[in-house]
């Protein structure tokens, strides 16, 4: 069940109404922001259900009729709410108005505010109408995001890109920039990091659980604070269930490999004040190896493409209301997952006879318990709570010649754990409507713990050991001034709002930063609408940089293409740096949408994006050959160094000096220092366009069409060091496409749907050697039919049955030129290698 709540007071009054044919849980939601009316509806009974477009001057109650006009939905209009329920059910409210979730906007902390930026939003049956069964899946379809970085189907230890599949987690990579630069929260707040990379889990969440997600690919560190850089997703999890809903869904490749199950179920029950709802969710895959996919020839067979894998992820949510003024709301989430890579060392040569084994297990949970309080007046406070941990252990084997010679353990632990209010309402009155204002702090902490250890016959020996956290404060505001509304509406002025945000957060350890955030609305009649953004957003380095220390070898002067003499020496420090500062970086967006009123049902979006990224965390020196004479590379440069800082740079190295120089240490020989430790010293650019299309229409009294389309274009650069030809990033192999798009329809016809899309993910240059050779873009088409009995009783009442076809044509990733016997001859940070696949849901609510 979700309900509505209206800006702030029960209006009354007509409003004027220009809304877009759209899917009829975004018109209810659309509704209650404008009139100020609270509306409750079954999130499920809405499901797949089209609202026509709404023009006009309406009372909420008649623009509620009218949205629901042709569906099999009813309103009944109450003294404080609007009930929409089916036509059987009986009247009177399920539960209290109070249980439900608010109407905030991913991106902005005030309620009902209009969003200055574009949100990408998807609900369940959205997801499974496209054909896909987790999060995970749903988000690499993404034209603005990059499935590089840390996802299952990322093939070798780091072979491609620096890109590895350590944990076989599905993390969120909008614009490319890193999983560490994209802000992923569960009902607004923040879960555990998932490994060392600093992204989240969204494949730990189960579909079943959803309600929808909604992405702001723009930076938000106002609004959110950290490694909000290249945007935000926001889960928003499902509020209310009564009964019981079962799922089973069976799935295979006509390649071969790749067979899934998985098991779902949903209970809860309601009363009066409350509710309770459980989500249960069991997958299991085989996986897929090189010797099932032909063009993957490049490795030896038993190499993994895709792991294998077995995962057990439940929710638990409720709510209950403590009189007119309080309301507890609590969700917890736990996620168990197994899986299994291998990774062989030659071409020619099984994993168990030269190769590499690993199994990561990764456990997540969180419980985030939460209080409302009406304040009165339209103000409502908010104090949040959040407490969670995800636990990463990679046992790995290392077998020599047919012998296991080598085991290592790693383990990872994650922490998170805050508490934050706020408190947001009406300032005051304008004649273009309300000023409203949200004000709030919080604290929190996280923390990361590594102990891994390596085992070679019987001799065990420590490889990394720390545990390290970094506790927050923070303090934010944000407003919006409505200059011109439907009380003041002017000539080429319909509406014009302004908005602004700020946030101070102060990181014990690393520093404090401000981010401010300034946007406008501006409605120069009712079909078209202009937004735009400008601001600051930061990501605090990750503390598995900061804390897994350096080494310092040293090597032969000669090994840099520099030295006088035989027996020159250099100092070379690599690897993590306590001294790392936080990135920061600029960010703007324009965004025209146009509702046109000679086109009933069509909707259409386009955003131009501006990412200025400094201070990002990076190795300066690329070539170690011919360094210690490159005027770029002198401030990390020590010439001629004394004993004193010979000694500093080898005092706090993880195994102290390590000599590769085969003669004895002296450090009269040491010609130089050069310290390539991470440092803040790279800028990265990107910039392009996105472009969304909705066209929603009636081709008679039982068939609807709704036809949807989107596109994104990126440009990147990175420059490593200042003074230094900056380097292309977008469009080169083991980066982001250029172009990436997609575009289907949906056709209903009561009781059946058919759902088609193509997905088109653009080509790249691999510009690795001499000469540079075009990468292969790649297309797929995917097909999802749905069923719903029509049963009034019996064994088939209120069961879907959902048959999936993916990537119909079976097209395979195009080759690439192999750099190592771990390269698997195609870009897996960019391709898939599933191949064709079918799967058969059945679903029945008891």
């Amino acid at each position: 069940m979700t309900s509505v709540p209206g800006a702030f007071a029960q209006a009354t009054s007509a409003q004027e109404y220009n809304l877009p044919a759209d899917d009829l849980g975004n018109s209810l939601r659309a509704v209650s922001r404008l009139s100020g009316r609270e509306i409750i509806f079954d999130t499920d009974a809405v499901a797949g259900k089209r609202a026509p477009r709404l023009h006009g001057r309406f009372g909420a109650d008649e623009a509620v009729q009218l949205l629901l006009r042709g569906s099999d939905l009813v309103a009944d209009f109450q003294k404080d709410v609007i009930l929409i329920r089916g036509r059987s059910e009986a009247s009177g409210l399920p539960s209290d108005p109070a249980n439900v979730v608010e109407l905030f906007v991913t991106g902005s902390r005030i309620r009902g505010s209009e969003p200055v930026s574009q949100i990408i939003s998807a609900t369940r049956s959205d997801i499974v109408r496209r054909g896909r069964s987790d999060l995970g899946a749903y988000v690499r379809d993404l034209p603005q995001n990059y499935s590089g970085g840390q996802n299952p189907g990322v093939v070798g230890a780091g072979a491609q890109g620096g890109n590895e599949n350590l944990t076989s987690s599905s993390t969120l990579n909008l614009r490319g920039l890193g999983a560490d630069a994209t802000l992923t929260l569960v009902n607004g707040h923040r879960i555990a990091y998932d490994g060392v990379s600093q992204g989240v889990d969204i494949s730990s969440i189960p579909l079943a659980a959803v309600d929808r997600i909604e992405i702001v690919a723009d930076g938000a560190s106002a609004q959110y604070g950290s490694d909000a850089v290249a945007g935000v997703a926001n889960i928003i999890l499902r509020r209310d269930f009564e009964g019981l809903w079962t799922s089973a869904r069976l799935g295979t490749t006509t390649r071969g490999a790749g067979t899934e199950q998985q098991y779902s179920a949903v209970t809860g029950t309601k009363w009066s004040t409350g509710g309770i709802l459980a989500t249960a969710d069991y997958r299991h895959s085989t996986g897929i190896r090189a010797g099932q996919r032909s063009f993957a020839d490049a490795v030896d067979g038993s190499a993994t493409l895709i792991p294998r894998q077995r995962q057990i992820s439940a929710i638990l949510s409720g709510h209950q209301e403590f009189g007119d003024a309080l309301t507890f709301e609590f969700d917890g989430q736990y996620s168990n997952r197994r899986s299994t890579l291998y990774l062989p060392s030659f071409v020619d040569q099984d994993i168990f006879t030269n190769g590499v084994v690993t199994r990561p297990l990764v456990k997540t949970f969180s419980v985030s318990p939460s209080l409302r309080i009406r304040l009165g007046a339209g103000w409502e406070a908010r104090l949040n709570g959040t407490y969670g941990m995800s636990t990463s252990r990679v046992p790995g084997d290392t077998y020599t010649n047919g012998s296991l010679n080598v085991h290592r353990d790693v383990r990872y632990k994650n922490g998170t754990k805050g508490a934050e209010a706020f408190a947001e309402g009406p300032l005051l009155t304008l004649p273009g409507g309300d000023v409203r204002l949200a004000l709030g702090g919080g604290y929190r902490s996280v923390s990361l713990k590594t102990d891994s250890s390596q085992t070679t016959g019987t001799t065990v020996t420590p490889i990394q050991s720390f545990d390290r956290h970094r506790d927050v404060a923070y303090a934010f505001g944000e407003i919006a001034v409505p200059i011109v509304g439907e009380g003041n509406s002017l000539p080429l002025i319909h509406s014009l709002l302004l908005t602004g945000a700020l946030r101070y957060e102060k990181h014990y350890d690393v520093g404090s930063i401000a981010a401010p955030k300034i946007g406008v609305v501006y409605r120069p009649d009712r079909s078209v609408a202009l937004r735009a953004n400008w601001g600051k957003s930061f990501k605090a380095p990750t503390l598995y940089d900061q804390s897994r220390g350096y080494q310092t070898l040293l090597l032969p002067a000669s090994f840099f293409g520099s030295g006088t003499a035989p027996t020159d020496s250099v100092l070379y420090a690599a690897d993590g740096n306590d001294t790392l500062k936080p990135e920061r970086a600029t960010t703007w967006s324009v965004t025209v949408e146009l509702t046109p009123q000679f086109l009933d049902g069509l909707k259409v979006e386009g955003s131009y994006f501006n990412i200025r990224y400094g201070n990002r965390v990076g190795t300066p020196i690329s070539s170690l050959f011919g360094a210690l004479s490159n005027l770029a590379f002198s401030p990390f440069i020590q010439n001629q160094p004394s004993g004193a800082a010979i000694d500093a740079a080898t005092y706090a190295a993880l195994f102290g000096l390590e000599n590769f120089t085969g003669r004895a240490y002296d450090p009269a020989t040491v010609i130089a220092i050069i310290d390539n430790r991470l440092q803040n010293i790279s800028t990265q650019s990107a910039d392009g366009f996105d472009l969304a299309v909705n066209y929603s229409l009636t081709l008679g009294k039982a068939d609807k069409l709704n036809l949807t389309g989107s596109a994104s274009y990126l440009k990147s650069e990175l420059q490593l060091v200042s003074g230094q030809t900056a380097i292309q990033k977008a469009g080169t192999i083991f980066n982001p496409p250029h172009w990436r798009a997609q575009a289907g329809g949906t056709w209903d016809h009561e009781p059946f749907s058919v759902s088609i899309f193509g997905s088109y993910i653009g080509g790249t240059l691999d510009n690795r050697r001499a000469p540079n050779v075009r990468v292969g873009s790649f297309f797929s088409v995917d097909m999802v039919a749905q069923w719903h009995s029509s049963a009034q009783m019996g064994p088939l009442q209120d069961v879907d049955a959902t048959l999936s076809l993916s990537n119909i044509f079976d097209r395979g990733p195009s080759r690439i030129r192999s750099a190592s016997s771990v390269d698997p001859g195609f870009d897996s940070t960019n391709y898939p290698a599933t191949g064709r696949a079918v799967s058969l849901t059945l679903s029945k609510k008891w």
